[in-house]
């Protein structure tokens, strides 16, 4: 603790000898026609690229450098745009009054665009259609899947990127990495993850080839910046699948700000939608608060705070299940006996210390803590036949039972318990000039895990045990651990941004370079990355990029557990080595802007850790290794298809194999080999009352790779059906009238709708995994072992009701 506190101080003394730039304020008020306080009005400073909002009163501070003629512009959705040329002496302290003035349309998105917004890999997501996407789980990722991400189950909001797995992905929330709970096995069980939708203010994306300053996972970046409010406001949904509300703020002068949300989720509804009839429980809350202090002009102190328990218990009765094909009409039919009973607490807080002593030069200290203590419980029985169907048209017995091909019994049982907890130290630091900026950072985190691992299965098919032993009774599957780890990373990056020209060619160069240090396995590994964007002289609207980078994934507890439990302590970090070609083209249609973009990338894979899922339940081979590459090709085109309605569309092609060394079995396809990949959120609003919007969520995911239960063979591997779904969502705003004005009653309050939401509007029976059941071997021309698909959710109606003050 000694050693921290003098590294804090030495962090203080250098910032402060650092701080020479002078500064003065603007600050003000914005008015309507009518002399009334506008809130949320943006104030930004073209000049320097930064804002503010207006409070509920209208009030505004805004930070200038001095002695600089500064261009600010004054925007609200609504009104005309106001600017206005500003110089402040230093210490300086100018104020302004303006008034806007009201127009009958809505003013399109303001957008400010940097040059370092071009060496960026990292794209912005349009925010203003968040709340009315129709989500079945209700997380902001699952939006992501109309923007090139793969899932395998709407109840979850786990993702795969250009061929990586759900554990490939980094996710940060204001600098902070963000962990999602280790022994989810199912979707129905995951709850609420961690990003809140109402605290959100920004949302940038990376599909691959993302910058140095990201850490250290092989597939994509998820960067989410969490409000700094100007001003009071607030927001209310309640729905069929539960509510949720959040309340912001600032102080007067603007100095200390707060937003808070709290969550409740009950999936109830939803799960009644599933096969498996029963008595389900789920109930998952949580409680995020983000606060910030301005301790001066130049030094800020923030908080993030998360805690988060999700509680689900299912007391299963029975299922019924058709599957085979039309020549063999199969029926399985279970009854159960027993319930499954699931906890999932966590908890993360992170204080953060921002020192900025001048325009261009910021200096970060961090220090987080997250703990998480999980439980999957379970002891049930289900006891099944499964009959071959009478299939023929007309027959008497159609649909019926004509033959039993086997029945019998299983039991399963868990005692899985696993306590986490995870430090973090860190300091990131950015100098910003003209047309460079360099970037640097420094982490230390301490893992400890506590993980208990005690489950078994036993399979009795028409009358004996499998496997079958005239001796004893054995178990079909058991597996029994206790593992204690501890472990240490140490972490940075340096990396520089720069714009330079060449006659009238322009270029922005980002390249970088991180280390990362891990104590379990005493291995040092260095990530080189860079990306090149050229604007070419013939076209300002066309854009190309090129980025080659390697990519290190030190491994994660999870990552070294075998599937009987035993820890794999010595496995080397997984690499992939990205290459990505693309371009990026900016065009006008029906006088509305459109952004087509396309991107061919290769990957190189080596040292991996092979796995299987079933479901969410990532289960890895640490005993193995493996080698592999991913290719494939991207598309995106996003613009208002409909005026003031921002649409898109993704589609992609890949490919990934892997071949586990020192075998003879050769590649085969990697648990996430989708060939074919589109999504699509469509908007738009009935002509004659833009008062009602119409929303659609349509995704379409070919077939995936589903492994056998032989693990030791992967060659041996079934097929998911290709995942298809349309969610449809119509929404009312009740403060807008028919012609798009706004009520009196929007004075109060800033927006009132009601949703109506279709889930699966068209009924797909999406596949999330296979049941193994076997029989015995007593019919001719059929298995011992059949695959029961274990389909998702059906066609499900959702109302929800959103306030906002």
């Amino acid at each position: 603790m000694r050693s921290l506190q003098i590294i804090f101080l030495l962090f203080l003394q250098g910032a402060a000898l650092l701080f020479a730039q002078e500064t003065g304020l603007v600050q003000g008020t914005v008015k309507d026609e009518n002399n009334d306080p506008l809130p949320g009005v943006a104030v930004i400073n073209l000049t320097e690229r930064k804002g503010v909002v207006t409070d509920a009163s209208g009030n505004f501070r805004l930070m200038v450098t001095a002695g600089k003629e500064v261009h600010v512009a004054l925007s609200l959705i609504g009104y005309e745009k106001d600017t206005l040329l500003v110089t402040v002496k230093p210490g300086e302290s100018v104020s302004i009054v303006r008034q806007l003035k009201q127009v009958a349309r809505q003013l399109g998105e303001v957008v400010v665009e940097s040059w370092y917004d071009r060496a960026e890999s990292l794209k912005q997501i349009d925010l203003r259609s968040i709340d009315h996407i129709p989500l079945p789980s209700g997380n902001l990722e699952s939006m992501l899947t109309t923007l090139g991400a793969s899932t395998r189950n709407e109840m979850s909001s786990q993702y795969s990127v250009r061929g990586g797995s759900f554990d490939e992905n980094l996710i940060y929330v204001n600098d902070i990495e963000v962990y999602r709970p280790l022994s989810v096995k199912a979707g129905q069980q995951e709850g609420l993850s961690f990003i809140n939708s109402s605290l959100v203010s920004s949302i940038q994306f990376a599909p691959g080839g993302f910058d140095a300053r990201y850490g250290d996972k092989m597939s994509s970046v998820l960067d989410i910046r969490y409000k700094r409010p100007a001003g009071y406001a607030a927001s209310a949904t309640v729905g069929l699948l539960g509510g949720s509300a959040h309340l912001e703020g600032a102080s007067t002068d603007n100095r200390f700000t707060h937003i808070t949300g709290v969550r409740y989720k009950t999936n109830q509804y939803l799960l009644n939608t599933l096969q498996t009839k029963g008595d389900y429980k789920p109930r998952f809350f949580d409680l995020q608060t983000f606060l910030t202090f301005d301790l001066s002009d130049n030094l800020e102190i923030s908080f993030l705070g998360n805690a988060a328990r999700n509680y689900y218990q299912v007391i299963p009765q029975s299922r019924q299940t058709a599957f085979g094909t039309y020549q063999q009409a199969l029926n399985f039919t279970v009854f159960y006996e027993g319930q499954e009973i699931d906890r999932f607490s966590t908890y993360l807080g992170a204080l953060t210390l921002d020192f900025r002593p001048s325009d261009k030069l910021s200096l970060k200290l961090t220090t987080s803590g997250f703990s998480t203590s999980e439980a999957i419980t379970y002891d049930i029985l289900g006891l099944y036949r499964i009959d071959l169907l009478d299939n023929t048209t007309g027959s008497e017995t159609a649909d019926d039972s004509i033959l039993n091909l086997g029945y019998g019994g299983n039991l399963i049982h868990a005692r899985n318990y696993i306590d986490a907890v995870i430090f973090n130290l860190s300091h990131k630091g950015s100098h910003t000039g003209n047309q460079n900026s360099l970037n640097w950072g420094l982490t230390l985190q301490t893992e400890n895990f506590n993980d208990k691992l005690h489950e078994w299965e036993m399979v009795d098919s028409a009358g004996y045990s499998v496997p079958f032993s005239d001796q004893e009774l054995l178990l079909y599957y058991s597996a029994t651990a206790h593992n204690k780890l501890m472990a240490t990373r140490f972490s940075g990056y340096l990396q520089d941004v720069a714009g330079f020209s060449a006659g009238s060619a322009k270029f922005y160069l980002n390249g970088g370079i991180r280390f990362n240090y891990l104590s379990t396995n005493r291995q040092l590994v260095i990530s080189p990355r860079t990306r090149l964007t050229i604007l070419p002289p013939w076209s300002d609207q066309l854009s190309f990029h090129v980025s080659a980078g390697w990519y290190h994934q030190p491994p994660f507890y999870k990552e070294m557990r075998d599937p009987s439990g035993r820890l794999h302590k010595d496995i080397k970090a997984q690499r992939s080595v990205h290459f990505v070609l693309g371009s990026s083209y900016d065009f006008p249609m029906w006088e509305r802007p459109f952004k087509l973009t396309g991107e061919l990338y290769y990957k190189k894979l080596d040292n991996l850790v092979p796995y299987v899922i079933d479901d969410v339940d990532i289960q890895y081979l640490p005993q193995y290794t493996a080698r592999g590459y991913v290719t494939g090709i991207e598309f995106k085109l996003n613009g208002e298809f409909v005026k003031d309605a921002e649409s898109w569309a993704t589609l992609s092609f890949m490919k990934t194999r892997e071949d586990r060394t020192g075998d003879d079995y050769g590649d085969y396809p990697r648990q996430t080999d989708q060939l074919v990949n589109f999504g699509l959120f469509f908007q738009d609003y009935f002509p004659n009352n833009p008062s009602y919007r119409v929303h659609a969520n349509v995704y379409y995911g070919s077939r995936l790779p589903y492994s056998s239960p032989d693990y030791d063979n992967p060659e041996e591997y079934y097929h998911l059906k290709a995942y298809k779904r349309i969610d449809l969502g119509l929404s009312k705003s009740f403060v807008t009238d028919r012609n798009g004005n706004r009520r009196f009653v929007s004075k109060y309050i800033r927006d009132l709708y009601g949703s109506l939401e279709v889930f699966n509007l068209f009924g797909f029976n999406n596949q999330a995994s296979y049941q193994w059941v076997r029989t015995v071997s007593n019919q001719e021309g059929l298995p011992n072992m059949f695959a029961i698909p274990n389909y998702l959710t059906g066609r499900l109606f959702n109302i929800r009701l959103t306030l906002k003050l």
